[in-house]
């Protein structure tokens, strides 16, 4: 009975770790298409009637870097989830080892111009330079650390950072929630939006909940060291970007 009564608590818990990163994942999608969008095609949103006409106006000052940063974003968003699925990883190696490298490749150019967008202006000032340079740097570190564990066939090593690098890129869709938040308690205040005051206090919020529950969810998941060493994957079948 013990045994059973945790398998269900433990199969209730993924599907819904699997319901919020699909949710998060299709709003980061949503959110760097839609960034796409707007600075390729201008006309596209009216001005007069855009509530995100002062951000959107923000972003265009620099057009070509956030294009960088939003295009490889949207592989980030769908590639992310698919690293994860281990049926997918057991009965497609190939796939997974190019997904994962692609994945990778898209994060490291996520990070990097992410960074180098938080050198100029922000909308939050100090408060969201300083969160994104913490957190995209953190960022980097994962994902660098998951590929470097892969390498050396450490897969449960690999699997942990795996989950802290995407967490912390998740973490970008997960602000925009905090963000209508705020807008919404301002409105209900009969007070007028002003994103400069919160838009660091959301990102700082955004990024530290997504650390917190990807450090939960490893250590629930984590296995034995017995149990990690019984399931190693043999030579010649795992590579860069199993997790």
């Amino acid at each position: 009975m013990g045994q059973n009564a945790a398998r269900n608590t433990t199969g209730k818990l993924t599907r819904f770790l699997w319901a919020a990163v699909i949710f998060l994942a299709f709003i980061g999608f949503a959110v760097a298409a839609r960034r796409t969008i707007v600075l390729l095609k201008p006309a596209a949103t009216a001005p007069s009637r855009n509530p995100a006409a002062n951000v959107d106006a923000h972003f265009a000052s620099e057009q070509i870097l956030v294009l960088a940063h939003v295009v490889p974003a949207m592989l980030f968003m769908i590639l992310g989830p698919l690293q994860f699925v281990r049926r997918l990883r057991a009965k497609h190696p190939r796939f997974h080892r190019w997904s994962g490298r692609i994945f990778l490749a898209s994060s490291a150019v996520v990070g990097i111009t992410g960074l180098r967008l938080a050198l100029g202006k922000t909308i939050g000032g100090l408060d969201e330079k300083a969160a994104i340079f913490l957190f995209g740097t953190l960022f980097l570190i994962a994902l660098a650390k998951a590929f470097w564990h892969a390498l050396r066939r450490q897969f449960a090593r690999h699997r942990e950072w795996m989950i802290r690098g995407y967490a912390i890129g998740l973490a970008v869709a997960a602000i925009r929630p905090i963000v209508a938040m705020f807008f919404a308690a301002a409105v209900m205040q009969g007070q007028k939006p002003h994103p400069e005051q919160f838009f660091g206090t959301a990102f700082w919020i955004g990024f530290t909940l997504q650390m917190i529950a990807a450090e939960i969810w490893i250590n629930y998941t984590r296995e034995p060291a017995a149990s990690q060493a019984a399931n190693r994957i043999p030579a010649g079948v795992a590579s860069p970007g199993t997790t």
